[in-house]
């Protein structure tokens, strides 16, 4: 049986303001696509398929269409709510669903949803786990000592459920698991605060694959079955230097006397997005040319960009030879996943992140870059905090003998330690000039003279 798992879709998220919306159209069909190329049979979602509890319309709506679309290339799909989603809204009609072959938990009340698929080798059971916290497991477990403990929340949920070691055992969760003591690698924005939301992958001992959703970046946990399929776009600039995939998962046959976990086996089929997310580093005029080359390339300009195709090799997680050097001993190892090399993307669309290494702030520099990357959408300069720390200049003359254009320079120069150059004399000249005028005529636009 062969099932591909993805998570952290968040249908609906918003990146520094910009809808993501047509992007992630784009991926969920490539996924189909991916489902469809190798002949899979089951999707796995691992929670947040939305960004929020309360989704707008127009994220059910692409959600309703990809679920369609599924349904018709004859997949069964299995998901679970994340902590982005709500419980409540991700089971409604799930009676009907499930006609479908789509099955979404229903909220979690003392057990596990369990469905049973079979190929050629027999059945295969898959848990569906959805985002629980130790107050969602408590009540129903008076007799366990759980406090706030999520490893033994969670250990209880499962102990409960009746498991056939004698099966394949697949279970969907979507929880911060570590790996003796070590966390999955996170983006910067996945970070927290503290660590009692983790649970210990022994916790997940019984399963023969855990697809695991929460961390957007593809590892394995303690062992190559236990995995983040990571999620399929780049929902931060701290995502910038990471490929994105998904996890293509093959049950085998399971055999009297294998451990567990034995049967499967994976590979990471690279994703290639709408637009990537890259972080970009140069002088104004070095990205302004940047933009101007053939394509919009980030490589040949010879500015340093950071992004999925920026030359390193796809790191197949299942290679031997990899497993062989120690690859596999970690406790958490995080995959390294470029897009194919022979995928053709205009660059010059990405959502860019750009870091101007200019002496000075160049005027309406945001407004130029647009005009070579549209969807750049964050500006700023590696030198703030040399500015910030210079030494500040004393003013020596005498502020009554000075004209509004030599005040500001006196106090620019005082701040920033260098004076103004001409271009930015020529812009301050311009801008006092504009700004006396307006002083000078009242509301209506006569002249009353400047109070």
């Amino acid at each position: 049986m062969k099932v591909l798992h993805v998570s952290d879709l968040h249908i609906g998220k918003r990146v520094n303001g910009m809808s993501m919306l047509d992007d992630q159209r784009y991926i969920l069909r490539q996924i189909l696509d991916t489902a469809e190329k190798h002949q899979v049979s089951v999707l796995l979602i691992a929670g947040d398929i939305y960004d929020k509890a309360s989704p707008s319309a127009e994220a059910v709506t692409v959600f309703d269409a990809f679920l369609t679309d599924a349904v018709a290339a004859g997949l069964r799909v299995l998901a679970i709510p994340g902590n982005h989603d709500s419980a409540e809204r991700i089971a409604y009609a799930q009676g009907l669903l499930e006609k479908q072959g789509v099955c979404l938990p229903p909220v979690y009340a003392g057990e596990v949803e369990r469905v049973e698929l079979e190929d050629e080798h027999g059945p295969v059971e898959f848990w569906l786990l959805p985002f629980l916290k130790p107050g969602d497991v408590r009540r129903f477990f008076p007799d366990e000592e759980i406090g706030d403990d999520y490893s033994a929340a969670l250990r209880a949920v499962l102990s409960a459920c009746d498991i056939d070691q004698g099966k394949r055992n697949v279970v969907l969760s979507h929880q911060l698991v570590t790996a003796y003591g070590t966390a999955p690698d996170r983006a910067d924005d996945e970070i927290k605060l503290g660590g009692m939301d983790n649970v210990d992958v022994s916790v997940y001992n019984a399963f023969d694959y855990v697809a695991l959703g929460h961390v957007h970046r593809s590892q394995r946990v303690g062992r190559d079955t236990v995995r983040y399929s990571g999620s399929p776009l780049k929902y931060s600039f701290s995502e910038a230097r990471y490929g994105k995939s998904v996890a293509l998962v093959e049950l085998g046959e399971k055999k009297p006397g294998d451990d567990v976990g034995e049967c499967v086996s994976f590979e990471l089929i690279p994703l290639v997005p709408l637009h990537d997310v890259r972080e970009v580093r140069g002088t104004l005029a070095d990205v302004l040319a940047m933009g101007a080359a053939a394509g919009g390339s980030l490589v040949d300009a010879g500015v340093s960009a950071g992004g999925a195709n920026d030359g390193k090799a796809a790191d197949d997680a299942n290679d031997e030879a990899a497993l062989a050097d120690g690859a596999g001993d970690a406790a958490v190892q995080a995959d390294d996943v470029s897009a194919p090399a022979a995928a053709v993307r205009d660059a010059s669309q990405d959502y860019l992140h750009i870091t101007l290494s200019d002496e000075h702030p160049q005027l309406d520099a945001m407004a130029k870059i647009h005009e070579v990357f549209p969807n750049a959408m964050m500006l700023d300069y590696d030198n703030v905090t040399v500015l910030v720390d210079r030494p500040q200049t004393q003013l020596t003359a005498d502020p009554d003998s000075m004209d509004t254009l030599e005040m500001f320079g006196a106090f620019y120069e005082s701040q920033v330690g260098n004076p103004l150059d001409d271009e930015q004399q020529d812009f301050a000249r311009k801008l006092i000039a504009k700004v006396e005028d307006s002083a000078a005529k009242g509301p209506d636009g006569q002249e009353e003279g400047a109070q």
